[in-house]
């Protein structure tokens, strides 16, 4: 079922919630990933429903059926809007359940969960982040140059192949002879090509979008960002050692060590051997939704029943 939110600017946001039929004992928002939609991970949530774990979630702008123009934020200020929107969203679910709901982020969603943490981490209960990476703000503020040549080259709106190609081209590299362009996704040939005939997944971005985007990174990365990361707060990673996006898990580890050297005290990583990009859509999907709400229950559920 889902209701709708209005933003501080006018935009509707249609938050869909999928709730247990026995008595909730956690809350979990999820922050889905580029070039999908919240609505492809129903699986997860139904084994989360059944451990007693509500779930909430909505489509970035620019992502799902409601989205206004495909792979656009915004005109301006995009990477704020989608990060005050998700905040909107937690500050909603909190009302409804008096519970800090956990959020997990996955790819793209969980560079837009860092930055919330940074700036909202006191409302969290914990954080986690699939299919994420970790590099210098350095590598980002060169991309973050290229995206504003590519926006003043084509027009902020204008979906760039170029900047598509340039982030993804190289992903299907180590999985030769590729089936599809995106092989990289997942070893299970079915939700490859779910995702590839699905209307509302694997679309181009804008050129506005990978300015905001490439700028929130730069600003996510810096070691006085980290820092601002509620201490306490318990962060699990979990990734697939073969996942390009983070650099077949040396940014997945790169990552780990950058909280833990700014202050984080409660992180835990998974690498999960020969899995791809989308872990929830791989072949050993169920052990991970297991592994997940097992951590959830372990480090935030049972933890805050002995608190009350």
């Amino acid at each position: 079922m889902h209701s709708t939110l209005l933003a501080a600017d006018g935009r509707e946001i249609k938050l869909f919630a999928w709730l247990p039929p026995q008595p909730v004992r956690q809350v979990l928002v999820i922050s889905h990933g580029m070039a999908e939609h919240i609505e492809r991970y129903t699986a997860f949530v139904s084994v989360c429903n059944d451990a007693g774990i509500a779930v909430y979630g909505a489509n970035h702008r620019g992502h799902g059926d409601d989205a206004d123009i495909q792979g656009h934020y915004s005109d301006q200020d995009g990477w704020h809007k989608v990060v005050s929107d998700l905040d909107m969203v937690i500050d909603e679910v909190i009302s409804r359940h008096q519970l800090p709901p956990v959020l997990l982020g996955h790819s793209m969603g969980s560079f837009i969960a860092r930055q919330y943490a940074i700036l909202h981490g006191h409302k969290l209960a914990g954080l986690i982040l699939s299919g994420s990476n970790y590099q210098s703000p350095l590598l980002y503020q060169g991309a973050y140059l290229l995206s504003r040549f590519e926006k003043w080259r084509i027009g902020a709106q204008t979906p760039s192949k170029l900047l598509d190609r340039i982030s993804f081209g190289a992903f299907n590299r180590n999985f030769t002879p590729v089936r599809t362009d995106f092989d990289w996704l997942s070893s299970d040939a079915q939700q490859v090509d779910k995702y590839i005939s699905d209307d509302n997944c694997g679309f181009l971005c804008s050129a506005q979008f990978w300015c905001d985007f490439m700028a929130g990174l730069v600003n996510i990365s810096k070691g006085e960002q980290l820092a601002l990361l509620p201490s306490q707060l318990p962060i699990y990673i979990f990734s697939g050692d073969k996942d390009p996006v983070g650099a077949n898990g040396k940014g997945v580890i790169a990552l780990e060590r950058e909280l833990v050297s700014h202050g984080c005290q409660q992180v835990s990583l998974h690498l999960y051997p020969q899995g791809r990009h989308e872990m929830f859509n791989e072949i050993n999907a169920e052990q991970v939704y297991a592994d997940v709400v097992n951590w959830l229950i372990a480090t935030v559920v049972r933890p805050l029943q002995q608190r009350a």
